[in-house]
């Protein structure tokens, strides 16, 4: 794991959700004209095969005294998008679920849960479909993932473990661009929970992400995929 100053990750995130409300509906939003079939087309050129990239996530897990403190780890990983009009859809291969652990609460009841998951090394495919929203100044579009689920053994039982991203709203959470300067994809989303055997799959009842990092608290956890620059563009 390679880890990346925090300040800039997370100008980074700040950036991905400041867009404006999706929700065309809305009296502010009626400037917003839907992209032609011609239009998403072409932001499905630009935007479909595999992405050999980096995910970015807030961890405290290399952090040292004697070191400068960052609070950002990096992992390989690779996204791919296929699939034309509402049929698209981005997939993360191999999506390390067990990073989450560090997400979840600190307390007797979740001790040998998060055991659990730190030592879960079942792939995972993160999938979510794609919207595309914008073609300029910036190629930008919605995600709306689905579910992740696990089955973890602890206590003496099997358990299945759902991981849910925040529903995309009045204000967009789940995002992706093209970077209209080095035509590399980013992609964000904005993590909410978890719920352990969940009784009703149509109505969850998750328990938000809470723990505290640098002695601050934090609630939900923020996600990034994106493509290394190469040594040219960085000049």
């Amino acid at each position: 794991m390679k880890k990346i100053k925090l300040f800039s990750i997370v100008a980074a995130f700040v950036a991905a959700f400041a867009f404006t409300s999706c929700n065309t509906g809305d009296d502010n939003n009626s400037y917003y004209q839907p992209l032609t079939q011609a239009e998403k087309d072409l932001c499905y050129l630009k935007t479909k095969g595999v992405h050999n990239g980096k995910l970015a996530y807030m961890s405290d897990e290399h952090v040292t005294e004697k070191g400068t403190k960052e609070y950002i780890d990096t992992l390989d990983v690779a996204t791919e998008i296929y699939g034309n009009g509402k049929d698209t859809v981005m997939t993360v291969r191999n999506f390390p679920v067990k990073i989450l652990a560090r997400y979840i609460p600190e307390n007797a009841d979740t001790k040998d849960l998060k055991e659990a998951l730190k030592k879960y090394a079942m792939p995972v495919d993160f999938k979510s479909v794609v919207t595309y929203y914008t073609v300029t100044p910036v190629l930008q579009f919605l995600l709306y993932p689905e579910t992740m689920t696990v089955n973890l053994e602890y206590g003496g039982a099997t358990h299945k473990v759902n991981f849910y991203v925040y529903a995309n709203a009045y204000y967009i959470y789940n995002t992706g661009l093209v970077d209209s300067k080095t035509s590399k994809l980013e992609a964000y989303f904005a993590l909410y929970g978890y719920e352990v055997d969940p009784k009703d799959e149509k109505n969850p009842k998750p328990t938000v992400f809470s723990y505290n990092i640098a002695g601050k608290p934090y609630t939900g956890a923020q996600i990034k995929f994106f493509e290394p620059q190469s040594s040219e563009q960085k000049k």
